[in-house]
């Protein structure tokens, strides 16, 4: 006696490539929410900054795990965004400042360098343009 079994196909997908949406995707005010609560905006541009990050998904991905990115190279005593006000009006460069007590300008420019060296490797994949600056 044979047994008819039916077959079933399975595609399995691997979590890291699960996600193809937006991390903040219950309310469009979460990401708002969040930059609002964790970082500052010297310029009063936090809406237009929402909306140039939240058009890139790995840089949204970046700027919600920054400080935990950061946190094991520097002292934090508070992250800014901006926009680069050299360039022009129309090519938009996110500007990253991290801010810290430390007070070694040799030492910070090393860890200037090691943060955007773990940067790129953590997100390689970032479209939007930006960059790290770290002052004291």
């Amino acid at each position: 006696m044979r047994q008819n079994f039916t077959q079933r196909l399975e595609m399995q997908i691997s979590q890291e490539n699960a996600s193809s949406g937006s991390i903040f995707m219950a309310n469009d005010n979460d990401l708002k929410d969040f930059l609002k609560k964790h970082y500052d905006f010297p310029s009063n541009n936090l809406n237009e900054i929402k909306e140039f990050i939240e058009k890139d998904k790995e840089l949204e991905k970046m700027v919600c795990e920054l400080a935990d990115t950061i946190s094991n190279e520097i002292i934090i005593s508070e992250i800014s965004f901006d926009f680069m006000k050299e360039t022009d009006p129309n090519e938009k460069i996110l500007e990253i400042v991290i801010h810290t007590p430390e007070s070694d300008e040799k030492s910070l420019l090393e860890k200037e360098d090691v943060l955007i060296d773990k940067i790129i490797d953590k997100y390689p994949k970032t479209m939007n343009e930006y960059i790290l600056l770290v002052e004291c």
